[in-house]
Parts: C-alpha cells; sequence; structure tokens
C-alpha cells in the first residue's frame, strides 16, 4: 500500500508551528509543507486572488496521495476553505481563531482578536464573531503590516517593534487570528500581560483525528519524513529546522 502524505499549506511562515507541533505528536509522520511564501502575506489581498493562490498550491499537492491536509492559514480558511474542501477528494481541515475558549474562560470580558484584513472581513469570521458575542465583549483589531513584518524578519524578531502593530489598552485575553502572530506569541503575552489563545494544539489534534491518526507514536526517535515545497520551500525548512 503506497504510504500517503499529510499536507500543510500556508502563504508563508506561519504554518509552521502548527507542522511542529503535528511532529512533536506524531513523530514518524510523512508530512509535506507548501509555502508560498513568494506571495505572503495574503490578508491584505482580495478574495479571488487568495482564492487563486490556494487553488494553485493545491493543485501541486493534490499531485502526491494525501490523507489529509491542513490549511494553516486563517485567511485562507476564512475565504476559500469550503471551495477547497468540495474540489478535492481528501479531508481539508481549516484554522479558526480560537474565539469560543477565549470567550468562554473570560464571560463579560474584553477579548481582542488580532486578524488579518481578509480574515475579519469574511463571512466566516462575521459568524464566529456573531456566535460568541454574548460570552465576551469581543474586540476585532487588523494590525495591517504584522504578518508582512514576522515573513520578512522571521530569522530576528527582534526588529519588530509591538508598539508599531499592537493596540493600546488593557484586556483579559488575546487571540492570535493569523498563524504568523504565533511566532510572537509570548511578547504579545507579556506586552498584554493576559492569555493569549492561537488555537494551534485544538487544530492539529482534529487534523490527526481526521487523518486516522489514532495514536501519538512513542517512539521518539523516529524522525518525521518531512518535505517542502513551495515558492520558500528552502527559507521554509531552515525556519523549520531552527525552530525544532
Amino acid at each position: 500500500m503506497e504510504e500517503k502524505f499529510t499536507a500543510f499549506f500556508d502563504s508563508g511562515v506561519g504554518g509552521l508551528a502548527l507542522l511542529g507541533e503535528f511532529c512533536k505528536r506524531f513523530p514518524g509522520e510523512r508530512c509535506i509543507y507548501y509555502g508560498d511564501n513568494a506571495n505572503a502575506p495574503y490578508g491584505n489581498r482580495p478574495h479571488a486572488e487568495i482564492c487563486f493562490l490556494a487553488e494553485k498550491a493545491f493543485a501541486e499537492i493534490s499531485r502526491y496521495p494525501i490523507k489529509a491536509a491542513l490549511i494553516a492559514c486563517n485567511t485562507v480558511t476564512a475565504e476559500c476553505v469550503e471551495e477547497m474542501r468540495k474540489k478535492y477528494t481528501f479531508p481539508i481541515v481549516g484554522i479558526e481563531p480560537a474565539i469560543k475558549p477565549a470567550a468562554l474562560s473570560f464571560p463579560g470580558g474584553k477579548v481582542l482578536l488580532l486578524a488579518t484584513r481578509a480574515t475579519l472581513q469574511s463571512e466566516r469570521m462575521e459568524k464566529l464573531l456573531s456566535e460568541y458575542s454574548a460570552a465576551a465583549d469581543l474586540i476585532p483589531y487588523c494590525p495591517q503590516e504584522l504578518a508582512g513584518a514576522v515573513e520578512k524578519n522571521i530569522f530576528d524578531l527582534e526588529k519588530i517593534p509591538l508598539a508599531e502593530h499592537l493596540p493600546k489598552g488593557e484586556v483579559d485575553a488575546v487571540v492570535l487570528g493569523c498563524t504568523h502572530y504565533s511566532f510572537l506569541r509570548k511578547k504579545i503575552e507579556s506586552w498584554f500581560a493576559c492569555p493569549v489563545f492561537d488555537g494551534i494544539a485544538a487544530t492539529v489534534r482534529r487534523l490527526a483525528i481526521v487523518a486516522n491518526i489514532c495514536s501519538e507514536n512513542d517512539r521518539k526517535t523516529v524522525k518525521n519524513g518531512l518535505f517542502f515545497m513551495g515558492s520558500g520551500a528552502k527559507k521554509n525548512k531552515s525556519v523549520f529546522e531552527t525552530m525544532n
């Protein structure tokens, strides 16, 4: 039987956080990571362009035997995950901001949602915010250039001045609605002095269920078979190896 891959797709480096979490939990699994870094970030692009770029990536990914794929980009999930699911036969999991656990953990509190413009303007996000608006005071905010700053400075994140990207004020929790932001999680947590939710662990658990990976492999010495694709293959491999 042909061994299949679990595929990860992101506009750039953001999805590497999910790939890293997956590899730690499931050593030995074969994975493909497709990063479209040449066009990153996607968050300020129009709907049609985002879907076109995602489709182009999935056309390449689908050439390989895939057991399941993860859209490790909140923007692509918000804009076109359903279109991808209709077109491809393998299951596709998307990542969404962890609004639910944040709102339910701080009922009546202020929950700041940091996300890209495209994500915040999507119908999918509008429904999600509406569903939990009664549980907490949800405050959407778009740090317009933050994802691009992470993509550009991934090897030296100290160059990113948070004061130029984040809003002022006190909040009870912060939700990271873009996987690029996860690289700054500890800094954002310190900046606002409150818990930060990113949804990475929950999304990886969901992916494992969909991919029918029954249990975490306890063979900790086994390495994952990793293959990097897309315009940023070399860069993403280097970032991943640095992270892990």
